[in-house]
């Protein structure tokens, strides 16, 4: 495994970290807020680790697609843990299917493009963080979460990890000779 790639997990760890984090400070809120935040995080984990899922085992698609509904179900179920039992199973499908969508994405983008994507959909996974952070009303008793709430400090944190990410030279070292091996099912 790469540097770049290790990065990629931890970061995307942390990111899964601020969900649950988000929601367990909200969970006396709104229902549907608490249950769009489990959605959007089991969505964003399950096409996160979907696409690595697609990228690395490339070539074998059902297999990619099984490990990564399990990863996208098991964060999703884990961020809806803390409120209802209706949130959990709201987190559980959507990273069902973040999880189809992102072993889909992985298996099909084109060979040498894979750094490109990744950044992009942290990014995405990112910003919808931050939006579901805004989307709380009360005052929250954490300072950091207060902290994050404002447009600014939420533009300047989006960017930092742009720059980054930019920073890192590849996820995905290029590999010599032939990298996908393809079998057939037919024969």
């Amino acid at each position: 495994m790469s540097t770049g790639l290790l990065l990629f997990f931890v970061s995307s760890t942390l990111l899964f970290i601020c969900y649950y984090v988000v929601i367990v400070q909200n969970r006396e809120e709104s229902q549907m807020s608490v249950m769009m935040t489990a959605m959007a995080g089991g969505m964003t984990a399950g096409l996160l680790f979907g696409t690595i899922m697609g990228l690395l085992l490339r070539g074998d698609f059902v297999q990619s697609t099984i490990i990564a509904i399990v990863i996208g179900m098991t964060i999703g179920a884990f961020l809806g843990l803390p409120a209802q039992l209706i949130t959990t199973l709201e987190g559980m499908l959507a990273g069902l299917m973040g999880g189809m969508m992102g072993a889909m994405i992985g298996e099909m983008s084109p060979v040498g493009q894979e750094d490109s994507l990744l950044k992009f959909l942290f990014m995405i996974s990112l910003i919808i963080l931050l939006f579901t952070i805004r989307l709380f009303h009360a005052p929250s008793k954490s300072l950091f979460i207060t902290f994050l709430r404002h447009p600014l400090i939420a533009l300047l944190i989006v960017l930092f990890v742009f720059m980054a990410f930019e920073q890192v030279t590849t996820f995905f070292p290029e590999e010599k000779g032939d990298p996908i091996e393809h079998h057939s099912v037919l024969g």
